[in-house]
C-alpha cells in the first residue's frame, strides 16, 4: 500500500499544484474583472440634495437645448461630466426611473473627460459578480461631411480585461437609431470606429453641427438650423 502511495505521490502532487494554480488564476481573473477602472470610482458619487439640483438643471438645459434647434438660428452649449454624471446618478442607478432605458442588468452609467477622450462605463449586475463595462472614446466631427461624427473606441474592458465589443457595438447603433442617428461601423488601426450621422430622417436637414468636441471635462456642441428653409 504503502509502494502505492509513492507511485502515486508525485501525480497527487501534480493535481494539487494544478489546482492551486487554477484557483490563483481564477481568483485573479475575478479581481481584475471587478476592478473598477478609476475614473468610475471618482465620479460614483452617493445622491445628495446638490447633485438633484444639478440632474434638474441639466435635463432643463437639454430641453432648452432640444427647442433651440428648432427655433434658433443658432444654438448650442457646453455640459460638464459633473453635470452628466449627477443626472445618472439620480435617474439611472439600481432602481432609477430611467433605469430600464439601459440593456438589462446594466444601471449607474458613469462618464469623465480627460483631455481629448470621453471616458463611458456602466455597472453590469450587482453584489459579488458585478463589473463595471467601460469604453475610452474619441470624437470628432469629419470634414467635408455634414452632421457626421466619428467616434472611435480607443479601450473597451470589462472591470480590467479585455471586452468583445460588437454586442456592446450593435446595441450603440441601436439607440443611436431610434434616436434618428444612423450609424456605420469599420475598423481603422485595429479599433472600432463608428459614423455617426445626425438628423438621419430628414430627408434635407435643416439643422448643422458645427461643434462637437471634448475639452477640459467638458462636452462641447454648437449649430445652426436654417428657418427660412421649413
Amino acid at each position: 500500500m504503502r509502494a502505492y502511495l509513492r507511485r502515486r505521490r508525485p501525480l497527487l502532487f501534480a493535481l494539487l499544484i494544478l489546482l492551486a494554480a487554477g484557483t490563483a488564476a481564477l481568483g485573479a481573473l475575478t479581481y481584475a474583472a471587478k476592478k473598477e477602472p478609476p475614473f468610475y470610482a471618482a465620479a460614483n458619487q452617493p445622491g445628495d440634495w446638490d447633485t438633484l439640483e444639478r440632474s434638474g438643471k441639466f435635463l432643463t438645459r437639454v430641453m432648452d437645448l432640444q427647442n433651440d434647434i428648432r427655433a434658433r438660428d443658432e444654438w448650442g452649449d457646453t455640459f460638464s461630466a459633473d453635470d452628466i454624471n449627477a443626472f445618472f446618478i439620480e435617474n439611472m442607478g439600481p432602481k432609477g426611473r430611467l433605469a430600464e432605458s439601459l440593456p438589462k442588468g446594466f444601471h449607474s452609467p458613469r462618464v469623465a473627460i480627460q483631455g481629448d477622450r470621453l471616458f463611458l462605463g456602466v455597472k453590469y449586475r450587482e453584489g459579488f459578480w458585478s463589473t463595471v463595462v467601460w469604453l475610452e472614446l474619441k470624437v470628432w466631427l469629419v470634414k467635408d461631411q455634414t452632421n457626421v461624427a466619428a467616434v472611435e473606441v480607443c479601450n473597451l474592458k470589462a472591470g480590467g480585461l479585455p471586452f468583445g465589443s460588437q454586442t456592446l457595438l450593435d446595441k450603440i447603433g441601436d439607440v443611436a437609431r431610434e434616436s434618428s442617428i444612423d450609424v456605420t461601423w469599420y475598423r481603422h488601426g485595429g479599433n472600432p470606429v463608428g459614423l455617426f450621422k445626425f438628423f438621419a430622417k430628414q430627408p434635407r436637414p435643416t439643422s448643422q453641427v458645427l461643434t462637437l468636441e471634448t475639452k477640459d471635462g467638458k462636452l462641447v456642441i454648437a449649430g445652426r438650423s436654417f428657418l427660412d428653409a421649413r
